[in-house]
């Protein structure tokens, strides 16, 4: 058996303590004689090969607790892995989550490649975590866009559902004919309404949260240039990994829009399309990968067969309404009409009114 050092020098020094003791007339620091020959008195639980029985200094190490949540009754110790872990106070860093879709439970710790981060509760103007940046608008624009198709054409399959084209005659990405097949409406009329924002038309009229402003040029060169990264991942040949871009084919119901870390996360359902489970849901993420899967707006999650992403508020409609109350929302998109309805915007109140370039883009104003 290995020997520890630490149980042996341990029990030297109790010893040597002992013989002291016995040396000035084996009275205790009271004065009274101690008449004890019982062992157990000066017993370190050494055993005879040298080890400091139940004590941390047997050699055994336990690993640092990934989430203090491993702790309930906050004595330091906590329990993950099937084994005991020890709850880190101070001295470690951790990130800071992408998203707070990373953190279900509300606890302020998620969980995203493989570590635990801490979600963001500080930020920038109007909110927004400074984890969220939305460079001229463009990333949570095209969040909001892989929500809108998860809505209206119940997949995510971009190279389907979308092609390059041309909006004002400069290149943009459209919705393809087999797209606007698999809308209710034939039109996809939430998702164009997005798509929309590419117009020259909508050049400074857009707002986000932070004192944001849609620059339309560089959402569409975005747009484009990763719609084309999508392209590229899909010809590869499918290798069953986790950068697959074909996957199993699916089908996306709406769940829930809570609140999240950069703004709203929507949850989804992700299914076969005959309703059987998918064997590797989490792949999603990489049909993500036209609305860029490095924007933090995306902060794509998959628990179960639960999928979801977290782009700006106002830009889907979940149905859910404000009446009596002023919506929170810079923009808002909406197939009925929200003209004239109270909103705030960067700490203003203001007024929903109908965009000039789409009748389903409401401007607060």
């Amino acid at each position: 058996m290995k020997t520890n050092w630490l149980g042996t020098v341990s029990s030297l020094a109790l010893a040597m303590v002992a013989t002291s003791i016995t040396a000035c007339g084996s009275q205790d620091m009271n004065g009274f004689d101690d008449q004890s020959s019982d062992e157990s008195a000066y017993d370190d639980g050494a055993s005879e090969d040298g080890d400091v029985l139940g004590t941390a200094e047997m050699g055994i190490t336990y690993p640092n607790c990934v989430s203090s949540a491993s702790d309930p009754d906050g004595d330091g110790w906590g329990w993950e892995n099937n084994q005991s872990c020890k709850v880190v106070t101070s001295g470690t860093a951790y990130p800071t989550c992408v998203s707070a879709a990373s953190d279900p439970d509300g606890d302020g710790w998620g969980w995203e490649n493989a570590k635990s981060c801490k979600v963001a509760t500080g930020g920038t103007g109007g909110g927004t975590p400074t984890a969220c940046v939305n460079p001229e608008g463009t990333a949570s624009t095209m969040a909001a866009v892989a929500v809108a198709a998860a809505m209206e054409m119940k997949r995510w399959q971009p190279t389907k559902d979308f092609v390059i084209g041309k909006v004002d005659n400069v290149e943009a990405l459209v919705i393809s004919a087999t797209g606007k097949a698999r809308c209710a409406d034939g039109v996809c009329a939430k998702t164009q309404a997005l798509i929309d924002f590419q117009k020259t038309a909508a050049q400074g009229k857009i707002k986000f949260p932070g004192n944001v402003t849609l620059d339309v040029s560089a959402l569409r060169s975005r747009m484009v240039a990763k719609f084309r990264d999508q392209l590229s991942c899909e010809m590869q040949p499918s290798n069953g990994g986790t950068t697959n871009c074909p996957v199993e084919e699916h089908t996306l119901t709406f769940i829930s829009a809570v609140k999240g870390g950069c703004d709203t996360v929507f949850n989804f359902r992700a299914k076969t399309p005959t309703g059987a489970a998918l064997v590797y849901p989490g792949q999603l993420k990489n049909k993500l990968k036209f609305a860029d899967t490095t924007n933090p707006y995306i902060g794509f999650q998959s628990v179960g067969d639960v999928v979801s992403i977290d782009p700006t508020y106002g830009l889907n409609d979940d149905g859910t309404t404000s009446t009596g109350a002023c919506v929170a929302a810079c923009t808002k998109i909406s197939t009925t009409n929200a003209a004239g309805a109270c909103c705030t915007c960067n700490g203003s109140t203001k007024a929903f009114a109908k965009s000039a370039w789409s009748a389903t883009t409401f401007l607060c104003q």
